[in-house]
């Protein structure tokens, strides 16, 4: 994973606490991430606001990973684990303040 940053170790944490399998999906689609890029597309990759992107993990476990694309990089700003239809306020607005960061 050359494009593929975490923006802060407990996001990279997080990913990592779960069990084997669920960890494996989880790099498993971040290295697809990395080499296509925007063009994963849905359902897998879906556009949540100008600049930030959903990754969609579904497993026993339902994860999203919030990223942006920036200068031909891809930072992870957030991950948290999916309990409704919608992204909870309080998860978007952590990976919009942890964007402010990049600009």
């Amino acid at each position: 994973m050359n494009r593929v940053k975490f923006l802060r170790n407990e996001t990279y944490d997080f990913l990592t606490s779960f069990d084997d399998d669920l960890v494996t999906k989880v790099f498993g689609l971040l290295e697809i991430l990395d080499e296509l890029g925007v063009h994963l597309g849905p359902p897998k990759l879906k556009k949540i606001t100008k600049e930030i992107y959903e990754l969609r993990i579904i497993g026993k476990v339902s994860i999203r990973i919030l990223c942006s694309f920036l200068n031909s990089k891809i930072y992870i700003l957030h991950a948290f684990i999916k309990k409704s239809q919608k992204i909870p306020r309080k998860e978007l607005e952590k990976a919009i303040h942890r964007l402010t960061y990049l600009h």
